[in-house]
């Protein structure tokens, strides 16, 4: 055979380039093009699960059900192929039927031919005769015929996104509506987590899906260069959610209830530091905004006060408006004494509270 493959039988190329990101397919084409190249014995073989791998990969891309058998025919998944293409054989005797028909019946013969001709298959005897260049080219031929129908239809179908592993480029259409539809809030909470949500059409704040990322893994995989700008801009300074690190470094912070105790700390019972003038108004802002004026456990909330206060002296804030490490920092630091403190009805929903109460009355950190 004189001819190239790709020039009897292009749809096998065709195939290799529709799916370029595909290992499989790229090795079993170029097992194929040798073999065809060097009349090697297993032609038949390597050309008929070609065909076998290509209907199985097109109903996998678009969420199609293969057969229930742990060895299906060729026909088999010729049909499963088609018929998840929209395919499928009809009542009636329509032109297109008839063809899908004729389809079904060419990849019985091929199973035939295989089984029958083919020196690889089932083991042959030594001196029968391996099959005439004409008779593989007639083979060839008709499988291209298949795989060239499944190719057309499939090119007007777009795979199931849910189950395909084609590219973010193959959605093109898909992609300019999000792009242009959606609208996104994002936020980074005290863990240091990106938080996306996602906004468009009928899909309002809340209601959208959401993402969360840690901040460092979306600038190390989508922007290598911004994660080291990031990371050049924080040397030094103080980095948000190390808890244990930032608390263990404040004397006298923790309160000895049996709640809460702790051997590295001793309850705060009186202040007097940088900001002994906003203990009243800290405490009342509690009270009154964030506990609805039950002042029933005013012990505790007093002692929360004075280790508030205490604690942002040794923060040492000095840039409120520094990019989210400073109040980063600071909303770890609330957070961790609210869990500490279990005042009753002073969840982790009062942190923003009182985070955004100790950035309007601090302002630089008192340093």
């Amino acid at each position: 055979m004189s001819n190239a493959l790709d020039d009897i039988a292009p749809s096998f190329y065709a195939a290799k380039c529709r799916w370029p990101d595909a290992p499989n397919i790229q090795a079993h084409y170029a097992d194929l093009a040798t073999t065809f190249e060097e009349n090697g014995s297993s032609l038949l073989e390597l050309s008929k699960s070609f065909l076998e791998m290509v209907c199985i990969t097109v109903v996998n891309e678009l969420g199609g059900n293969l057969p229930a058998s742990s060895t299906p025919t060729t026909t088999e998944l010729l049909a499963c192929a088609l018929d998840v293409l929209g395919l499928r054989n009809e009542r009636g005797a329509s032109q297109l039927s008839k063809i899908i028909s004729a389809f079904n019946k060419i990849a019985d013969g091929l199973s035939e031919v295989r089984n029958h001709e083919g020196s690889v298959s089932h083991g042959k005897d030594g001196f029968l005769d391996v099959m005439s260049d004409q008779n593989v080219r007639v083979y060839l031929l008709s499988t291209d015929a298949i795989i060239s129908l499944i190719l057309a239809r499939y090119d007007g179908v777009d795979p199931s996104i849910m189950h395909t592993r084609e590219g973010h480029d193959r959605y093109k259409h898909h992609n300019a509506k999000i792009n242009a539809g959606a609208a996104v809030n994002a936020e980074i909470d005290e863990d240091g987590m990106l938080v996306l949500n996602f906004q468009a059409g009928a899909l309002r704040k809340d209601e959208g899906p959401e993402l969360r990322v840690p901040v460092s893994k979306l600038l190390y995989n989508l922007d290598r260069q911004a994660y080291v700008d990031v990371l050049d801009a924080l040397q030094g300074a103080v980095q948000p959610g190390v808890e244990e690190e930032i608390l263990y470094k404040m004397p006298s912070l923790l309160p000895t209830t049996e709640k809460a105790a702790s051997p590295h700390f001793e309850a705060l019972t009186e202040y007097s530091g940088w900001y002994v003038e906003l203990v009243n108004p800290l405490y009342e802002h509690i009270v009154h905004s964030l506990l609805d004026g039950n002042d029933t456990q005013a012990v505790l909330i007093k002692n929360l006060t004075y280790t508030l206060l205490n604690g942002m002296e040794n923060l040492g804030v000095v840039d409120w408006s520094t990019r989210d490490s400073t109040r980063s920092a600071v909303r770890v630091f609330v957070k961790r004494l609210l869990s500490l403190y279990a005042i009753e009805g002073l969840g982790s929903e009062a942190v923003e509270g009182i985070v955004n109460w100790l950035a309007g009355k601090i302002d630089g950190g008192g340093a």
